[in-house]
This record gives structure tokens, C-alpha cells and sequence, in this order.
């Protein structure tokens, strides 16, 4: 199979980024045969983004529902296009919880980008891109499809930064410098960062922040905020 044309073929669908992972040694929540994972990503909008200062915004808010509906549609075409091939598949939603207790979903989205090449996880607990920086959205799809593995990331990029911990409104990240070994509960306090979200929904609508994302060096574009290093 030629990786390549797949991975064109999401572009043309609009994704902003694929990547490839191999999932050996990544936790899943059921056994499966699907030895590949595929990483999707889409960029949010700068002018959205920019306007959370404080707090979430309603345009982010609707931003965030639509770029959910918009990854799982490209999930859906990858996983149809995948089976026509014949090829097992399977899409996993953008956002989707599994595990109401620990806030968890069948896969992490961020620990297969990282294996697919995409980006590191950031002291903020996403994933953080060279090209965007964490403002993006992300979802994944799991095949058996003989897929070329790109080579993944290892090291964090945010050095010494620590705007988006100094940002958290509700002090939820640790600071801590990820690794690939390192867990989502040595970067974030989960029941912090969710009681903030769930209380944002009764307003928003959709369990949003995004704080820490807007303020990252990483992915602005303002000439007043320049990327750390």
C-alpha cells in the first residue's frame, strides 16, 4: 500500500496534518489487530483563537463543535477509503470520553500524533505542533493497512516556558516537561481542568477553555509574541 497516496488523499479531505504511527506499546482500552494508527489534524483559526484572552469565547465555543464534526467527517473517509482497499479500520472520535472517572477515550489522540511524527506534548497537556502549535484538533483512526511509520517524537520543544502554566485559571498544569513515559496526570490535574470546562459548557455550550493554547509562543503569529528558543 502506498502511504503516500493515502496521505494525500486526507489532505484533499481538509486536513491540515497526517501522520502515520506505529501502536506498539500505546495503551488501548480493548485488545485490537489494528497495528497502525493514522493522526489527523486541523488547524484552528488564529482570529478565533486570539480573541480568548480570559476566558472562552461563544465564536470558539461553535469553532470547537464545528472542527469536531469537520475531523470525524475525514475520520469517516479514511476509515470508508481504508475498508475499500480491504483493509480493516476504524475511526475514533474526535471527542469522545469512554471513561467518564478518569476522563479518558479509548486511545489517546495526542500519544498517536506524537508516534505519527506530528508534534510533542507541551507543558499545556496537548499537543504541540511545529507548524501551528497546539492550536489544532485532533482525531485518529486505527487500521491493520501496512502503513509506513514516520519516526516519532521524543524531546519537547518548550524549554524553559511556562506562559500557559502561569496562564491556567485554575493552576491544573504542573509545569513538568513531557517525555514519551511521561503520563497526562504529571502534566495536568483532570478533575481541575474538567470542572472548568463543564462548568464553561452551562455557558458555551460545549465543554471549552482554551486558554492555555491561545497564550503558547508556539503557533502565534503576532510579531508581539515570538516562539520561545
Amino acid at each position: 500500500m502506498d502511504s503516500k497516496t493515502l496521505h494525500t488523499q486526507i489532505i484533499r479531505w481538509g486536513a491540515s496534518l497526517v501522520g502515520f504511527a506505529g501502536l506498539e506499546g500505546v495503551p488501548l482500552r480493548q485488545k485490537t489487530s489494528l497495528i497502525h494508527g493514522v493522526a489527523i489534524a486541523v488547524r484552528l483559526s488564529d482570529t478565533i483563537i486570539d480573541e480568548i484572552r480570559s476566558g472562552p469565547t461563544a465564536a470558539y465555543a461553535a469553532h470547537y463543535r464545528a472542527t469536531n464534526q469537520r475531523l470525524d467527517a475525514i475520520a469517516t473517509k479514511t476509515t470508508t477509503w481504508l475498508l475499500a482497499k480491504g483493509y480493516r479500520a476504524v475511526p475514533i472520535p474526535a471527542s469522545q470520553t469512554v471513561d467518564q472517572t478518569r476522563q479518558e477515550g479509548r486511545i489517546s489522540h495526542k500519544k498517536i500524533a506524537t508516534r505519527a511524527g506530528l508534534g510533542w506534548i507541551g507543558k499545556n497537556a496537548l499537543l504541540v505542533t511545529p507548524q501551528h502549535g497546539p492550536r489544532m484538533r485532533l482525531v485518529s483512526v486505527l487500521t491493520n493497512a501496512p502503513l509506513e511509520p514516520a519516526e516519532p517524537i521524543t524531546a519537547s520543544k518548550c524549554g524553559d516556558c511556562s506562559i500557559c502554566v502561569d496562564a491556567c485559571p485554575v493552576g491544573a498544569l504542573t509545569g513538568k516537561t513531557w517525555t514519551p513515559e511521561t503520563s497526562r496526570a504529571d502534566l495536568l490535574d483532570v478533575a481541575s481542568c474538567h470542572q472548568l470546562t463543564e462548568k464553561n459548557k452551562s455557558t458555551f455550550g460545549a465543554p471549552v477553555c482554551g486558554i492555555c493554547f491561545s497564550v503558547c509562543p508556539f503557533g502565534r503569529t503576532t510579531e508581539s509574541s515570538p516562539r520561545p528558543g
